[in-house]
């Protein structure tokens, strides 16, 4: 019997045993294609004994020493490597912290901090778009715009200082029409009052690959920077080589103020997040009160950070990156055929190796017809990522496709295969798709 209180306590989990590149298996020698990188973390691929010894030289020194005290090489080693692929920052300083949400709760209370060291007390509110999730904390959740995820713990995210706007894309608009709608909305809230505005550059988990027509994230920091907000771009999912490039904002000639890592930054092999700033944040801090009256136990840990750091060196000297845009295009055109003979696929969307598939709508609650393929293809041995559908988002659920940075073509068309399959058995026993 376990004494393990999992996500689903009515589920039987397999106990997985091992990884290598992009499979994993399980203890009954089951084998598994992770055809989502686990959630869009393992970009370096399973098993990596470079990681492994790294994280193991450092615990070997010392595991833990408080970040009140104590820096170490690890974190300023990591540090130093963010930098130097943000040349265009000039000049980026990144806190460390365990994950996703920490990472976006950190920027939440620093774009708030950053302005009372401006002495602009008035701003406190954060701008974010419907239809986007940026974690699971009550921060991060109420900074969040999907329903399915805010509906169970609406009670507890009844705060004035979290707006959303309507996501671009729902309707036929032009750029200069989407930024009036959001400059109406920060008129309707009082652009003093704004401090930041906060959105991912493509769709994660609640938007599966959604990208948003050229231009108009450069429209939106247009709006930011009339306005003094902050400009903040999620990259939790899309960092680190996601999406063809070291970071997904690059594509789009933006330049934000702050940006937020995790999942692919340490690879999953320990628990890593970063808040990325400006050089104009971070010293307005030092210059200012001296202090960011803010923190987490395990941020900045050296095991973590050394983690981090044999990721960076992985993915430069093998070319991951550029392996993602080589790879890509034959991962997008395979999926584009199987869209052709598979009815269930309405649209695929994405970038690089982080690529989406719109479902068919259906008559059943959001994230139902999602988690049904999700839960034939793990069978089949494949693994996949499903979201769900909302209000915000009628095309309805939605899954991610994204394996491992490593992927080559013959693992592509072994995934391919493997969702073929899983189509062709639900496509068979589903009564509602058009």
């Amino acid at each position: 019997m376990s004494h393990v209180f999992y996500r689903t306590p009515s589920r039987s989990y397999p106990i997985i045993d091992r990884g290598e590149d992009i499979y994993l298996w399980d203890t009954t020698g089951q084998r598994y294609l992770d055809g989502s990188s686990g959630a869009l973390v393992v970009n370096v691929g399973h098993g990596r004994a470079r990681v492994a010894e790294a994280m193991a030289a450092q615990a070997r020194r010392v595991a833990f020493a408080h970040t009140m005290r104590f820096t170490s090489d690890a974190q300023e080693h990591l540090g130093s490597r963010i930098a130097q692929h943000l040349p265009h920052w000039a000049g980026a300083y990144t806190y460390l912290v365990s994950g996703g949400s920490e990472a976006v709760e950190t920027a939440i209370k620093l774009a708030r901090h950053y302005h009372r060291e401006r002495g602009d007390l008035g701003r406190f509110k954060i701008m974010t778009r419907w239809a986007s999730y940026h974690g699971n904390t009550l921060g991060a959740l109420a900074a969040s715009g999907h329903l399915l995820r805010r509906r169970p713990y609406a009670p507890l995210l009844a705060d004035p200082a979290f707006i959303h706007f309507v996501p671009e894309g729902h309707k036929p608009t032009e750029p200069c029409t989407c930024a009036a709608d959001l400059e109406a909305m920060i008129q309707q809230q009082d652009p003093t009052s704004i401090a930041a505005l906060m959105l991912e550059v493509v769709g994660g988990s609640a938007l599966s690959g959604f990208v948003p027509h050229p231009g108009y994230l450069a429209t939106v920091e247009q709006v930011c920077r009339r306005y003094g907000m902050l400009f903040i771009v999620d990259e939790v999912m899309t960092g680190m080589g996601r999406t063809g490039d070291w970071w997904a904002h690059e594509q789009e000639g933006i330049h934000p103020d702050m940006m937020v890592l995790a999942k692919g930054l340490a690879s999953g092999y320990s628990p890593l997040g970063a808040v990325v700033a400006r050089r104009d944040i971070w010293e307005a801090v030092r210059g200012g009160s001296g202090s960011f009256p803010h923190g987490f136990t395990y941020g900045g840990n050296p095991v973590s950070a050394a983690a981090g750091g044999a990721v960076f060196a992985i993915m430069e000297d093998e070319g991951l990156v550029e392996n993602a845009q080589r790879q890509a295009s034959y991962l997008r055109h395979q999926l584009e055929c199987l869209q052709a003979h598979h009815p269930l696929v309405t649209a695929i969307r994405g970038r690089g190796l982080m690529q989406g598939l719109v479902l068919a709508t259906h008559s059943g609650p959001g994230g139902k017809r999602a988690q049904e393929i999700a839960d034939e293809a793990f069978r089949q041995g494949l693994i996949i990522y499903p979201g769900s559908g909302n209000p915000q988002t009628p095309q309805g659920d939605h899954l991610l496709v994204a394996p491992p940075l490593t992927v080559q073509a013959g693992g592509i068309d072994e995934l391919i295969g493997l969702l073929d399959a899983t189509f062709t058995k639900i496509e068979a026993t589903t009564d509602d798709i058009p």
